[in-house]
Protein backbone atom coordinates (compact mmCIF):
# COMPACT_ATOMS: atom_id res chain seq x y z
CA UNK A 1 0.00 0.00 0.00
CA UNK A 2 2.88 2.36 0.80
CA UNK A 3 4.45 1.74 -2.64
CA UNK A 4 1.12 2.40 -4.40
CA UNK A 5 0.68 5.57 -2.35
CA UNK A 6 4.16 6.77 -3.33
CA UNK A 7 3.49 6.12 -7.03
CA UNK A 8 0.18 7.99 -6.78
CA UNK A 9 1.99 10.84 -5.04
CA UNK A 10 4.61 11.09 -7.83
CA UNK A 11 1.93 10.95 -10.51
CA UNK A 12 -0.09 13.61 -8.71
CA UNK A 13 2.91 15.93 -8.43
CA UNK A 14 3.83 15.45 -12.08
CA UNK A 15 0.26 16.04 -13.22
CA UNK A 16 0.02 19.20 -11.18
CA UNK A 17 3.07 20.68 -12.90
CA UNK A 18 2.00 19.49 -16.34
CA UNK A 19 -1.51 20.88 -15.86
CA UNK A 20 -0.04 24.25 -14.92
CA UNK A 21 1.99 24.29 -18.15
CA UNK A 22 -1.05 23.16 -20.15
CA UNK A 23 -3.23 25.89 -18.66
CA UNK A 24 -0.54 28.47 -19.44
CA UNK A 25 -0.39 27.19 -23.03
CA UNK A 26 -4.20 27.39 -23.27
CA UNK A 27 -4.15 31.07 -22.28
CA UNK A 28 -1.49 31.85 -24.88
CA UNK A 29 -3.42 29.86 -27.52
CA UNK A 30 -6.71 31.55 -26.66
CA UNK A 31 -5.32 35.05 -27.29
CA UNK A 32 -3.02 34.23 -30.23
CA UNK A 33 -4.52 31.40 -32.27
CA UNK A 34 -7.01 32.18 -35.02
CA UNK A 35 -10.42 30.78 -34.26
CA UNK A 36 -11.29 30.05 -37.89
CA UNK A 37 -8.61 27.34 -37.89
CA UNK A 38 -8.82 24.03 -36.07
CA UNK A 39 -6.06 23.48 -33.51
CA UNK A 40 -4.15 20.20 -33.70
CA UNK A 41 -3.12 18.81 -30.29
CA UNK A 42 -0.41 16.15 -30.54
CA UNK A 43 0.91 14.10 -27.64
CA UNK A 44 3.44 11.37 -27.09
CA UNK A 45 3.21 10.62 -23.39
CA UNK A 46 1.62 8.19 -20.97
CA UNK A 47 0.29 11.08 -18.85
CA UNK A 48 -2.93 12.51 -20.31
CA UNK A 49 -3.47 15.08 -17.59
CA UNK A 50 -1.76 17.85 -19.61
CA UNK A 51 -3.92 17.28 -22.68
CA UNK A 52 -7.08 17.17 -20.57
CA UNK A 53 -6.16 20.39 -18.77
CA UNK A 54 -5.48 22.16 -22.06
CA UNK A 55 -8.79 21.08 -23.61
CA UNK A 56 -10.74 22.17 -20.51
CA UNK A 57 -9.16 25.63 -20.62
CA UNK A 58 -9.05 26.24 -24.38
CA UNK A 59 -12.62 25.23 -25.33
CA UNK A 60 -12.16 25.76 -29.09
CA UNK A 61 -12.23 23.41 -32.08
CA UNK A 62 -9.40 20.92 -31.75
CA UNK A 63 -8.15 17.66 -33.20
CA UNK A 64 -6.41 15.43 -30.65
CA UNK A 65 -4.02 12.87 -32.09
CA UNK A 66 -0.71 11.09 -31.68
CA UNK A 67 1.87 9.82 -34.14
CA UNK A 68 -0.47 6.99 -35.16
CA UNK A 69 -2.92 9.48 -36.64
CA UNK A 70 -2.99 9.57 -40.46
CA UNK A 71 -4.28 13.03 -41.47
CA UNK A 72 -6.21 13.80 -44.63
CA UNK A 73 -4.90 16.57 -46.87
CA UNK A 74 -8.04 18.60 -46.32
CA UNK A 75 -7.47 18.50 -42.58
CA UNK A 76 -3.85 19.58 -42.96
CA UNK A 77 -5.01 22.61 -44.93
CA UNK A 78 -7.33 23.78 -42.14
CA UNK A 79 -4.96 22.92 -39.28
CA UNK A 80 -2.40 25.72 -39.09
CA UNK A 81 -1.80 25.95 -35.36
CA UNK A 82 -0.35 23.19 -33.24
CA UNK A 83 0.00 22.28 -29.56
CA UNK A 84 2.58 19.55 -28.91
CA UNK A 85 2.94 17.63 -25.64
CA UNK A 86 6.17 15.69 -25.28
CA UNK A 87 7.74 13.76 -22.43
CA UNK A 88 11.21 15.07 -23.29
CA UNK A 89 13.20 16.52 -26.17
CA UNK A 90 13.49 13.16 -27.91
CA UNK A 91 9.74 12.65 -27.98
CA UNK A 92 9.22 16.23 -29.19
CA UNK A 93 11.79 15.72 -31.94
CA UNK A 94 10.02 12.50 -32.92
CA UNK A 95 6.68 14.33 -33.25
CA UNK A 96 8.24 17.17 -35.27
CA UNK A 97 9.87 14.67 -37.63
CA UNK A 98 6.54 12.89 -38.02
CA UNK A 99 4.81 16.20 -38.83
CA UNK A 100 7.47 17.07 -41.39
CA UNK A 101 7.08 13.68 -43.04
CA UNK A 102 3.30 14.18 -43.15
CA UNK A 103 3.84 17.63 -44.75
CA UNK A 104 2.28 19.76 -42.04
CA UNK A 105 2.86 23.50 -42.39
CA UNK A 106 5.95 24.34 -40.34
CA UNK A 107 5.25 28.09 -40.70
CA UNK A 108 2.19 27.70 -38.46
CA UNK A 109 2.15 28.75 -34.80
CA UNK A 110 3.56 26.08 -32.47
CA UNK A 111 3.05 25.73 -28.73
CA UNK A 112 5.40 23.02 -27.40
CA UNK A 113 5.07 21.72 -23.82
CA UNK A 114 8.00 19.69 -22.51
CA UNK A 115 6.85 17.73 -19.45
CA UNK A 116 10.13 16.48 -17.98
CA UNK A 117 11.66 18.12 -14.91
CA UNK A 118 15.25 17.39 -15.87
CA UNK A 119 17.33 20.17 -17.39
CA UNK A 120 18.87 17.91 -20.04
CA UNK A 121 15.48 16.53 -21.01
CA UNK A 122 13.79 19.93 -21.52
CA UNK A 123 16.60 22.39 -22.14
CA UNK A 124 15.19 25.38 -24.06
CA UNK A 125 18.55 26.09 -25.73
CA UNK A 126 18.71 22.63 -27.29
CA UNK A 127 15.00 22.67 -28.10
CA UNK A 128 15.09 25.98 -29.96
CA UNK A 129 18.17 24.85 -31.87
CA UNK A 130 16.17 21.84 -33.05
CA UNK A 131 13.38 24.16 -34.20
CA UNK A 132 15.80 26.47 -36.05
CA UNK A 133 17.27 23.55 -37.97
CA UNK A 134 13.75 22.57 -39.06
CA UNK A 135 12.84 26.13 -40.07
CA UNK A 136 10.14 26.39 -37.39
CA UNK A 137 10.24 30.06 -36.42
CA UNK A 138 6.82 30.87 -35.00
CA UNK A 139 7.01 28.88 -31.78
CA UNK A 140 6.85 29.12 -27.98
CA UNK A 141 8.62 26.43 -25.96
CA UNK A 142 7.17 25.88 -22.46
CA UNK A 143 8.95 24.01 -19.67
CA UNK A 144 9.05 23.80 -15.87
CA UNK A 145 12.57 22.77 -14.91
CA UNK A 146 13.25 21.93 -11.24
CA UNK A 147 9.81 23.25 -10.24
CA UNK A 148 10.91 26.84 -10.83
CA UNK A 149 7.56 27.65 -12.38
CA UNK A 150 6.42 27.52 -15.98
CA UNK A 151 8.31 29.62 -18.49
CA UNK A 152 7.83 30.27 -22.19
CA UNK A 153 10.70 30.90 -24.63
CA UNK A 154 11.01 31.88 -28.27
CA UNK A 155 13.83 32.92 -30.59
CA UNK A 156 14.33 35.40 -33.42
CA UNK A 157 16.61 35.88 -36.39
CA UNK A 158 19.66 37.62 -34.99
CA UNK A 159 22.47 39.89 -36.08
CA UNK A 160 24.74 36.90 -36.70
CA UNK A 161 22.38 35.70 -39.45
CA UNK A 162 21.17 32.77 -37.37
CA UNK A 163 18.90 32.09 -34.42
CA UNK A 164 19.28 34.09 -31.23
CA UNK A 165 19.58 32.50 -27.77
CA UNK A 166 16.23 31.71 -26.10
CA UNK A 167 14.22 34.81 -25.22
CA UNK A 168 11.67 34.61 -22.41
CA UNK A 169 8.18 35.60 -23.48
CA UNK A 170 7.39 39.11 -22.26
CA UNK A 171 4.74 39.46 -19.54
CA UNK A 172 4.63 35.70 -19.13
CA UNK A 173 3.87 35.70 -15.41
CA UNK A 174 1.25 38.45 -15.78
CA UNK A 175 -0.48 36.56 -18.58
CA UNK A 176 -0.50 33.26 -16.69
CA UNK A 177 -1.84 34.83 -13.51
CA UNK A 178 -4.42 37.24 -14.99
CA UNK A 179 -5.32 35.93 -18.48
CA UNK A 180 -5.72 39.53 -19.68
CA UNK A 181 -5.46 40.14 -23.42
CA UNK A 182 -3.01 43.03 -23.09
CA UNK A 183 -0.56 40.65 -21.40
CA UNK A 184 -1.26 37.53 -23.47
CA UNK A 185 -1.82 38.74 -27.07
CA UNK A 186 0.86 39.17 -29.73
CA UNK A 187 3.26 36.55 -28.39
CA UNK A 188 4.27 35.07 -31.75
CA UNK A 189 6.66 37.63 -33.31
CA UNK A 190 6.81 37.99 -37.08
CA UNK A 191 9.82 35.98 -38.34
CA UNK A 192 12.54 37.84 -40.29
CA UNK A 193 10.98 41.28 -39.73
CA UNK A 194 14.56 42.54 -39.39
CA UNK A 195 17.33 40.68 -41.20
CA UNK A 196 20.14 42.92 -39.90
CA UNK A 197 21.76 43.25 -43.31
CA UNK A 198 22.06 39.50 -43.82
CA UNK A 199 21.97 38.23 -47.42
CA UNK A 200 18.70 37.32 -49.12
CA UNK A 201 19.33 35.30 -52.29
CA UNK A 202 16.88 35.99 -55.11
CA UNK A 203 16.80 33.81 -58.22
CA UNK A 204 15.74 35.75 -61.32
CA UNK A 205 16.86 36.48 -64.87
CA UNK A 206 17.06 39.28 -67.43
CA UNK A 207 13.50 39.82 -68.65
CA UNK A 208 12.58 43.26 -70.06
CA UNK A 209 10.55 45.11 -68.96
CA UNK A 210 10.18 43.17 -65.71
CA UNK A 211 13.80 42.63 -64.75
CA UNK A 212 17.05 44.31 -65.74
CA UNK A 213 20.27 43.37 -63.97
CA UNK A 214 23.16 45.85 -64.00
CA UNK A 215 26.22 45.09 -61.85
CA UNK A 216 24.13 42.86 -59.63
CA UNK A 217 21.43 45.49 -59.05
CA UNK A 218 17.90 44.94 -60.37
CA UNK A 219 15.58 47.41 -62.06
CA UNK A 220 12.39 47.23 -64.06
CA UNK A 221 8.91 46.36 -62.81
CA UNK A 222 9.98 43.39 -60.67
CA UNK A 223 13.40 44.87 -59.92
CA UNK A 224 12.12 48.15 -58.47
CA UNK A 225 9.55 46.36 -56.32
CA UNK A 226 12.20 43.89 -55.14
CA UNK A 227 14.50 46.70 -53.99
CA UNK A 228 11.70 48.18 -51.87
CA UNK A 229 11.02 44.80 -50.23
CA UNK A 230 14.72 44.22 -49.53
CA UNK A 231 15.01 47.66 -47.94
CA UNK A 232 11.91 47.01 -45.80
CA UNK A 233 13.45 43.73 -44.57
CA UNK A 234 16.80 45.41 -43.86
CA UNK A 235 18.49 42.69 -45.89
CA UNK A 236 21.36 42.57 -48.38
CA UNK A 237 20.20 41.63 -51.86
CA UNK A 238 22.07 38.87 -53.68
CA UNK A 239 20.92 38.34 -57.27
CA UNK A 240 21.35 34.85 -58.69
CA UNK A 241 20.59 33.61 -62.20
CA UNK A 242 19.44 30.00 -62.65
CA UNK A 243 22.23 27.48 -62.13
CA UNK A 244 20.53 24.88 -64.34
CA UNK A 245 18.38 25.81 -67.29
CA UNK A 246 17.00 29.30 -67.64
CA UNK A 247 13.77 31.23 -67.45
CA UNK A 248 10.96 31.10 -64.95
CA UNK A 249 11.25 27.45 -64.03
CA UNK A 250 9.65 24.20 -65.09
CA UNK A 251 9.93 20.44 -64.83
CA UNK A 252 12.32 18.99 -67.39
CA UNK A 253 11.91 15.65 -69.16
CA UNK A 254 13.31 13.88 -66.07
CA UNK A 255 10.80 15.53 -63.73
CA UNK A 256 13.46 17.79 -62.19
CA UNK A 257 12.89 21.48 -61.56
CA UNK A 258 15.11 23.80 -63.61
CA UNK A 259 15.29 27.56 -64.04
CA UNK A 260 14.61 30.02 -61.22
CA UNK A 261 12.28 27.60 -59.46
CA UNK A 262 14.97 24.93 -59.70
CA UNK A 263 17.26 27.12 -57.58
CA UNK A 264 14.43 27.51 -55.10
CA UNK A 265 13.65 23.80 -54.99
CA UNK A 266 17.28 22.81 -54.32
CA UNK A 267 17.81 25.52 -51.64
CA UNK A 268 20.15 27.60 -53.80
CA UNK A 269 17.94 30.68 -53.38
CA UNK A 270 15.52 32.03 -50.78
CA UNK A 271 12.91 33.46 -53.15
CA UNK A 272 12.23 33.69 -56.89
CA UNK A 273 10.84 36.85 -58.46
CA UNK A 274 10.29 36.57 -62.21
CA UNK A 275 6.59 37.40 -62.88
CA UNK A 276 5.89 33.76 -63.67
CA UNK A 277 2.34 32.70 -64.50
CA UNK A 278 0.74 30.25 -62.09
CA UNK A 279 0.45 26.64 -63.23
CA UNK A 280 -0.67 23.55 -61.36
CA UNK A 281 2.86 22.17 -60.98
CA UNK A 282 4.22 25.48 -59.71
CA UNK A 283 1.37 26.04 -57.29
CA UNK A 284 1.55 22.58 -55.72
CA UNK A 285 5.35 22.46 -55.47
CA UNK A 286 6.08 25.93 -54.10
CA UNK A 287 4.78 28.55 -51.72
CA UNK A 288 3.35 31.68 -53.30
CA UNK A 289 3.09 35.14 -51.77
CA UNK A 290 0.00 37.29 -52.09
CA UNK A 291 -0.57 38.53 -55.62
CA UNK A 292 0.77 41.97 -56.45
CA UNK A 293 -0.05 42.25 -60.18
CA UNK A 294 -1.15 40.25 -63.21
CA UNK A 295 0.51 39.06 -66.39
CA UNK A 296 -1.27 38.35 -69.66
CA UNK A 297 0.14 35.65 -71.92
CA UNK A 298 -0.84 36.11 -75.56
CA UNK A 299 -0.21 34.43 -78.89
CA UNK A 300 1.81 36.49 -81.37
CA UNK A 301 2.75 35.83 -84.99
CA UNK A 302 4.01 37.71 -88.03
CA UNK A 303 2.07 40.76 -89.30
CA UNK A 304 -0.69 39.88 -91.77
CA UNK A 305 -0.19 40.84 -95.42
CA UNK A 306 -1.64 44.12 -96.67
CA UNK A 307 -4.81 43.95 -98.69
CA UNK A 308 -4.26 44.97 -102.37
CA UNK A 309 -4.61 48.72 -102.80
CA UNK A 310 -7.17 48.21 -105.57
CA UNK A 311 -9.61 47.02 -102.90
CA UNK A 312 -9.50 50.45 -101.28
CA UNK A 313 -12.07 51.69 -103.81
CA UNK A 314 -14.67 49.53 -102.06
CA UNK A 315 -13.74 50.58 -98.52
CA UNK A 316 -15.64 53.92 -98.28
CA UNK A 317 -18.93 52.05 -98.05
CA UNK A 318 -19.65 49.22 -95.65
CA UNK A 319 -21.30 46.03 -96.83
CA UNK A 320 -24.86 47.15 -96.07
CA UNK A 321 -24.24 50.51 -97.81
CA UNK A 322 -22.86 48.71 -100.85
CA UNK A 323 -25.96 46.53 -101.04
CA UNK A 324 -28.30 49.53 -100.72
CA UNK A 325 -26.35 51.49 -103.34
CA UNK A 326 -26.34 48.55 -105.73
CA UNK A 327 -30.09 48.08 -105.32
CA UNK A 328 -30.72 51.77 -105.99
CA UNK A 329 -28.76 51.68 -109.25
CA UNK A 330 -30.46 48.42 -110.19
CA UNK A 331 -33.80 50.13 -109.61
CA UNK A 332 -32.78 52.93 -111.98
CA UNK A 333 -31.77 50.44 -114.66
CA UNK A 334 -35.09 48.66 -114.30
CA UNK A 335 -36.85 52.04 -114.48
CA UNK A 336 -34.96 52.92 -117.67
CA UNK A 337 -36.01 49.63 -119.22
CA UNK A 338 -39.57 50.27 -118.07
CA UNK A 339 -39.58 53.62 -119.93
CA UNK A 340 -39.05 51.76 -123.20
CA UNK A 341 -42.00 49.39 -122.79
CA UNK A 342 -45.32 49.82 -124.62
CA UNK A 343 -47.13 50.02 -121.29
CA UNK A 344 -45.10 53.10 -120.27
CA UNK A 345 -45.78 54.69 -123.69
CA UNK A 346 -49.53 54.10 -123.30
CA UNK A 347 -49.45 55.46 -119.74
CA UNK A 348 -47.67 58.63 -120.81
CA UNK A 349 -50.19 59.10 -123.65
CA UNK A 350 -53.12 58.74 -121.23
CA UNK A 351 -51.76 61.36 -118.79
CA UNK A 352 -50.73 63.53 -121.76
CA UNK A 353 -47.08 63.52 -120.62
CA UNK A 354 -45.61 62.53 -123.92
CA UNK A 355 -43.14 59.75 -124.42
CA UNK A 356 -40.00 59.93 -122.31
CA UNK A 357 -36.86 59.96 -124.40
CA UNK A 358 -34.66 56.87 -124.27
CA UNK A 359 -31.62 58.90 -123.20
CA UNK A 360 -33.02 60.29 -119.93
CA UNK A 361 -30.83 58.19 -117.65
CA UNK A 362 -27.75 58.52 -119.84
CA UNK A 363 -28.14 62.30 -120.12
CA UNK A 364 -28.55 62.66 -116.37
CA UNK A 365 -25.43 60.61 -115.72
CA UNK A 366 -23.40 62.73 -118.18
CA UNK A 367 -24.53 65.92 -116.45
CA UNK A 368 -23.67 64.47 -113.03
CA UNK A 369 -20.16 63.61 -114.23
CA UNK A 370 -19.69 67.18 -115.49
CA UNK A 371 -19.89 66.43 -119.22
CA UNK A 372 -21.72 68.56 -121.78
CA UNK A 373 -25.24 67.59 -122.82
CA UNK A 374 -26.26 68.77 -126.28
CA UNK A 375 -29.95 67.93 -125.99
CA UNK A 376 -32.09 68.89 -122.97
CA UNK A 377 -35.70 67.66 -122.71
CA UNK A 378 -38.30 70.41 -122.96
CA UNK A 379 -41.04 68.67 -120.97
CA UNK A 380 -40.95 69.71 -117.28
CA UNK A 381 -41.82 66.20 -116.02
CA UNK A 382 -38.82 64.74 -117.78
CA UNK A 383 -36.58 67.62 -116.70
CA UNK A 384 -37.53 67.23 -113.02
CA UNK A 385 -36.79 63.51 -113.24
CA UNK A 386 -33.35 64.24 -114.67
CA UNK A 387 -32.63 66.87 -112.03
CA UNK A 388 -33.66 64.47 -109.24
CA UNK A 389 -31.38 61.78 -110.62
CA UNK A 390 -28.52 64.30 -110.90
CA UNK A 391 -29.03 65.29 -107.26
CA UNK A 392 -29.03 61.67 -106.12
CA UNK A 393 -25.86 60.78 -108.05
CA UNK A 394 -24.11 63.93 -106.86
CA UNK A 395 -24.97 63.11 -103.24
CA UNK A 396 -23.65 59.55 -103.55
CA UNK A 397 -20.50 60.76 -105.30
CA UNK A 398 -19.84 63.38 -102.59
CA UNK A 399 -20.15 60.85 -99.77
CA UNK A 400 -17.90 58.47 -101.65
CA UNK A 401 -15.20 61.06 -102.26
CA UNK A 402 -15.19 62.20 -98.63
CA UNK A 403 -14.66 58.69 -97.30
CA UNK A 404 -12.36 57.63 -100.11
CA UNK A 405 -9.56 59.90 -98.83
CA UNK A 406 -9.49 58.12 -95.47
CA UNK A 407 -9.78 54.74 -97.19
CA UNK A 408 -6.77 55.43 -99.40
CA UNK A 409 -4.62 56.43 -96.39
CA UNK A 410 -5.60 53.45 -94.22
CA UNK A 411 -3.76 50.14 -94.39
CA UNK A 412 -6.17 47.23 -94.38
CA UNK A 413 -4.80 43.78 -93.70
CA UNK A 414 -5.91 40.48 -95.09
CA UNK A 415 -7.74 37.94 -92.97
CA UNK A 416 -5.94 37.63 -89.62
CA UNK A 417 -5.54 34.53 -87.45
CA UNK A 418 -7.96 34.53 -84.54
CA UNK A 419 -7.03 31.43 -82.50
CA UNK A 420 -4.16 29.00 -82.12
CA UNK A 421 -6.38 26.40 -83.78
CA UNK A 422 -6.57 28.62 -86.88
CA UNK A 423 -2.77 28.83 -86.91
CA UNK A 424 -2.44 25.05 -86.65
CA UNK A 425 -4.89 24.63 -89.52
CA UNK A 426 -2.71 26.98 -91.61
CA UNK A 427 0.37 24.84 -90.88
CA UNK A 428 2.08 27.14 -88.37
CA UNK A 429 4.52 25.81 -85.77
CA UNK A 430 3.97 27.14 -82.25
CA UNK A 431 5.36 27.05 -78.74
CA UNK A 432 6.43 28.99 -75.67
CA UNK A 433 7.63 28.40 -72.13
CA UNK A 434 7.46 24.67 -71.28
CA UNK A 435 5.34 25.33 -68.19
CA UNK A 436 2.64 27.11 -70.23
CA UNK A 437 1.88 23.84 -71.95
CA UNK A 438 -0.12 22.83 -68.85
CA UNK A 439 -2.88 25.24 -69.82
CA UNK A 440 -3.70 23.08 -72.85
CA UNK A 441 -3.82 19.69 -71.17
CA UNK A 442 -7.47 19.44 -72.28
CA UNK A 443 -6.59 20.35 -75.88
CA UNK A 444 -4.59 17.38 -77.25
CA UNK A 445 -3.89 19.07 -80.59
CA UNK A 446 -2.05 21.94 -78.88
CA UNK A 447 -0.60 19.90 -76.01
CA UNK A 448 1.03 17.23 -78.19
CA UNK A 449 2.57 19.66 -80.70
CA UNK A 450 3.83 22.27 -78.22
CA UNK A 451 7.45 23.32 -78.74
CA UNK A 452 9.14 24.28 -75.46
CA UNK A 453 11.16 27.49 -75.77
CA UNK A 454 13.72 28.85 -73.30
CA UNK A 455 13.52 32.50 -72.32
CA UNK A 456 16.91 33.15 -73.93
CA UNK A 457 15.41 32.29 -77.33
CA UNK A 458 12.53 34.75 -77.16
CA UNK A 459 14.31 37.84 -78.53
CA UNK A 460 15.58 36.07 -81.65
CA UNK A 461 12.20 34.41 -82.23
CA UNK A 462 10.43 37.77 -81.97
CA UNK A 463 12.83 39.29 -84.50
CA UNK A 464 12.31 36.41 -86.92
CA UNK A 465 8.53 36.55 -86.52
CA UNK A 466 8.49 40.31 -87.18
CA UNK A 467 10.33 39.60 -90.44
CA UNK A 468 7.69 37.12 -91.60
CA UNK A 469 8.56 33.74 -90.06
CA UNK A 470 5.47 31.50 -89.87
CA UNK A 471 5.52 30.80 -86.15
CA UNK A 472 3.18 31.46 -83.23
CA UNK A 473 4.78 32.22 -79.85
CA UNK A 474 3.17 32.37 -76.40
CA UNK A 475 4.66 35.38 -74.61
CA UNK A 476 3.57 37.96 -72.04
CA UNK A 477 2.10 41.09 -73.57
CA UNK A 478 4.45 43.45 -71.67
CA UNK A 479 7.44 41.87 -73.41
CA UNK A 480 5.69 42.30 -76.78
CA UNK A 481 5.06 45.99 -76.09
CA UNK A 482 8.68 46.46 -75.10
CA UNK A 483 9.76 44.80 -78.35
CA UNK A 484 7.45 47.00 -80.45
CA UNK A 485 8.86 50.25 -79.07
CA UNK A 486 11.58 50.25 -81.72
CA UNK A 487 10.42 51.71 -85.07
CA UNK A 488 9.76 49.35 -87.93
CA UNK A 489 8.82 46.35 -85.81
CA UNK A 490 5.39 44.84 -86.34
CA UNK A 491 3.68 41.80 -84.86
CA UNK A 492 0.19 40.39 -84.89
CA UNK A 493 -1.38 39.67 -81.49
CA UNK A 494 -4.09 37.03 -81.75
CA UNK A 495 -7.40 37.90 -80.04
CA UNK A 496 -7.24 34.57 -78.19
CA UNK A 497 -5.13 34.84 -75.01
CA UNK A 498 -3.34 31.95 -73.35
CA UNK A 499 -4.00 33.08 -69.77
CA UNK A 500 -4.33 36.20 -67.64
CA UNK A 501 -2.58 35.07 -64.47
CA UNK A 502 -1.95 36.81 -61.15
CA UNK A 503 1.72 36.95 -60.20
CA UNK A 504 3.49 36.77 -56.87
CA UNK A 505 6.82 35.86 -55.33
CA UNK A 506 7.65 32.15 -55.26
CA UNK A 507 9.18 30.60 -52.15
CA UNK A 508 10.08 27.11 -51.07
CA UNK A 509 7.17 25.14 -49.68
CA UNK A 510 6.42 26.25 -46.10
CA UNK A 511 9.15 28.89 -46.15
CA UNK A 512 9.34 30.98 -42.94
CA UNK A 513 9.83 34.05 -45.15
CA UNK A 514 6.28 33.83 -46.49
CA UNK A 515 4.60 35.70 -43.64
CA UNK A 516 6.95 38.67 -43.59
CA UNK A 517 6.96 39.05 -47.39
CA UNK A 518 3.17 38.93 -47.43
CA UNK A 519 3.11 41.61 -44.74
CA UNK A 520 5.41 43.90 -46.72
CA UNK A 521 3.50 43.32 -49.97
CA UNK A 522 0.21 44.05 -48.23
CA UNK A 523 1.49 47.41 -47.01
CA UNK A 524 2.86 48.27 -50.46
CA UNK A 525 -0.36 47.17 -52.14
CA UNK A 526 -2.45 49.35 -49.83
CA UNK A 527 -0.50 52.39 -51.01
CA UNK A 528 -0.70 51.36 -54.68
CA UNK A 529 3.06 50.99 -55.19
CA UNK A 530 3.04 47.73 -57.23
CA UNK A 531 0.47 49.03 -59.72
CA UNK A 532 2.31 52.34 -60.13
CA UNK A 533 5.69 50.63 -60.58
CA UNK A 534 4.36 48.16 -63.12
CA UNK A 535 2.53 50.81 -65.15
CA UNK A 536 5.64 53.00 -65.25
CA UNK A 537 7.77 50.13 -66.54
CA UNK A 538 5.37 48.27 -68.82
CA UNK A 539 3.15 51.00 -70.29
CA UNK A 540 5.38 54.06 -70.69
CA UNK A 541 6.94 54.56 -74.10
CA UNK A 542 4.39 52.37 -75.87
CA UNK A 543 1.66 53.97 -77.95
CA UNK A 544 -0.67 51.58 -79.70
CA UNK A 545 -1.26 52.84 -83.22
CA UNK A 546 -4.91 52.79 -84.35
CA UNK A 547 -5.73 50.96 -87.54
CA UNK A 548 -7.25 54.12 -89.06
CA UNK A 549 -4.24 56.36 -88.44
CA UNK A 550 -3.84 59.14 -91.04
CA UNK A 551 -0.93 58.54 -93.42
CA UNK A 552 0.41 60.33 -96.51
CA UNK A 553 -1.26 59.33 -99.77
CA UNK A 554 1.25 57.75 -102.13
CA UNK A 555 1.05 56.85 -105.81
CA UNK A 556 0.50 53.17 -105.00
CA UNK A 557 -2.72 54.05 -103.21
CA UNK A 558 -4.26 55.08 -106.55
CA UNK A 559 -3.53 51.74 -108.19
CA UNK A 560 -7.17 50.75 -108.10
CA UNK A 561 -8.23 54.05 -109.65
CA UNK A 562 -5.73 53.67 -112.47
CA UNK A 563 -6.80 50.10 -113.11
CA UNK A 564 -10.44 51.17 -113.20
CA UNK A 565 -9.67 54.01 -115.64
CA UNK A 566 -7.59 51.72 -117.82
CA UNK A 567 -10.37 49.13 -117.92
CA UNK A 568 -12.84 51.89 -118.84
CA UNK A 569 -10.62 53.13 -121.65
CA UNK A 570 -10.12 49.65 -123.02
CA UNK A 571 -13.84 48.93 -122.89
CA UNK A 572 -14.61 52.28 -124.53
CA UNK A 573 -12.14 51.57 -127.32
CA UNK A 574 -13.62 48.11 -127.84
CA UNK A 575 -17.15 49.54 -127.93
CA UNK A 576 -15.97 52.22 -130.36
CA UNK A 577 -14.61 49.55 -132.70
CA UNK A 578 -17.84 47.58 -132.40
CA UNK A 579 -19.86 50.70 -133.17
CA UNK A 580 -17.76 51.43 -136.27
CA UNK A 581 -18.20 47.89 -137.45
CA UNK A 582 -21.97 47.92 -136.90
CA UNK A 583 -22.38 51.28 -138.63
CA UNK A 584 -20.36 50.08 -141.58
CA UNK A 585 -22.54 46.99 -141.84
CA UNK A 586 -25.73 49.09 -141.73
CA UNK A 587 -24.56 51.68 -144.28
CA UNK A 588 -26.08 50.89 -147.68
CA UNK A 589 -23.72 50.12 -150.49
CA UNK A 590 -24.30 52.17 -153.70
CA UNK A 591 -23.44 50.43 -156.91
CA UNK A 592 -23.17 52.09 -160.29
CA UNK A 593 -23.94 50.21 -163.43
CA UNK A 594 -23.01 51.09 -166.96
Amino acid sequence: MAINSAIANITSNECESIETMAQSAAKIAFHNFKWQFVTLVLFNTTLMCGVNAFLRSFKKNTIVANDMYIPLYSRRSITRQYVIFGTNLDSILHLLTWMERRKFDNTADHLIICQSKGRDNCDEVIALQYLWERRIMSTIFINDVFHNGTSGYYYEYGEECRNTPPIKVADWDSCVSTNISSYCAGKFPLPFHNMYGCPLIVSTFFQPPYMYITDGMPSGADGDLLKIIIQALNATLVIKTPSRGDGWGNLDENGTWVGCLGDLYFDLANISMASAAITHARYTSFELSIFYYTTTIVWITHPPTLEPSSYKLLRPFKVDARIALGLSFLFVVILALFFRTNFCTSLCHIINAGRLPDSVIFSAWKMCMGQAVTVVPLKMTTLYLILFWIWYCFLVRTFYQVHLINSLKTDVYSQELLTIEDAIAEGYSFGGGPALREYYVDSPLVYRNWEGRDSSEYKMILLNISQGMKYVLAVNVAMVRKFLRKPGRKLQILPQTVICSPIGIFLKKYSPLTKVINRKLTHLFEFGFPEKIFKNNTDSGYVEKPTDENKPIKLIHFTGCYILLLVGWVLSFILFLIELYVNRQRKPTIRFSN
